[in-house]
């Protein structure tokens, strides 16, 4: 059977990128990329590095200093800069937001529910295919005698390992939770993470592997370039819709500063380097979502840490 698609991954792009970012990311190049440095009101622009999902680190942080370099160069970003890290540890991150060093973050839903009393309360940003939300499935084989979430008792998992499915874990410890299945380290002989999305699904065709849970997103893509996929496999649960990474401000930052940044942001898709940034994650552009948009993704995640909490006192009362 052949791979489902001779696209580059992500971290393919970024590899190939490296070699060509080394070279510009000189001494010089962390001053070239901030701009009105000593300005009042500058907004510090970083991202989490939890949104990368498993690409390397220092090849995206290379590749996206020079898709930077471009889009500050083409459009004109006035009372802004972007941190020299670009990807940021997340703690290091969260607490950088909350002591005002960076003013404009990217961050995946379970960072921006920490981040709630500081984010601007209006808007944030998302990628155009997330306007709406996400799902994810649980897929099994056809063949397989699985009818119900209960019926995966003792099977291995495959889950896709990726920015999209960042609340995937929580998802399944809150679905098996509403069913009275107990905790997914209990009730799945095993769950691995993969990020080759031909490893998490040719498994599961080959009967290899019982289950696989991955964005309907990437399922959809990957039955649209081999549909015998379609045909083998199905989805035996859905999650509600999600919204997994968001771009968002701080909610006291200097309000003429903040729509100069938001309409470069918004006008990405028209450099170069923006595109390239866009399209890393087969995307067309950014768009604005009101707060009130999120409030699904942020109850699930508070359930789910809830849930959390209240399994660890119950450990320490059994120890």
């Amino acid at each position: 059977m052949a791979y489902l698609t001779k696209r580059f991954t992500r971290r393919q792009c970024l590899g190939r990128l490296t070699a060509i970012a080394a070279s510009a990311a000189g001494a010089g190049l962390a001053s070239r990329l901030a701009l009105a440095a000593d300005a009042p009101h500058v907004i510090r622009l970083g991202m989490s590095a939890d949104t990368l999902a498993g690409a390397n680190v220092n090849d995206a942080r290379a590749a996206y200093q020079v898709w930077t370099k471009e889009i500050l160069r083409l459009l004109p970003v006035g009372g802004a800069e972007v941190d020299p890290r670009i990807f940021i540890p997340s703690d290091v991150l969260l607490r950088e937001i909350r002591q005002g060093t960076i003013g404009c973050f990217v961050v995946n839903a379970m960072e921006y529910s920490k981040l709630q009393d500081l984010a601007d309360p209006n808007y944030f940003l998302v990628q155009d295919y997330m306007a709406d939300g996400i799902d994810y499935v649980l897929l099994v084989h056809n063949t397989s005698s699985f009818k119900k979430t209960a019926d995966l008792r003792g099977t291995e998992l495959l889950m896709h390992q990726h920015r999209d499915t960042v609340l995937a874990a929580a998802w399944l410890s809150v679905l098996l939770a509403t069913n009275n299945l107990g905790q997914p380290e209990q009730f799945f002989a095993g769950v691995n993470q993969v990020e080759s999305l031909n490893q998490v699904l040719l498994p599961v065709f080959f009967r290899r592997a019982d289950a696989a849970c991955l964005a309907r997103r990437s399922w959809e893509t990957a039955v649209e370039l081999n549909p015998q996929l379609g045909r083998d496999l199905r989805p035996l649960t859905a999650s509600p819709k999600v919204i997994p990474v968001v771009l968002a401000f701080r909610r006291d930052l200097n309000a003429e500063n903040q729509k100069t940044v938001l309409d470069v942001f918004l006008k990405l898709s028209s450099v170069a380097g923006g595109q390239q940034v866009i399209s890393l994650y087969q995307a067309h552009g950014l768009i604005t979502r009101p707060v009130a948009a999120m409030k699904s993704t942020l109850e699930m995640i508070h359930r789910y840490e809830r849930m959390s909490v209240a399994q660890a006192g119950a450990q320490r009362k059994s120890s």
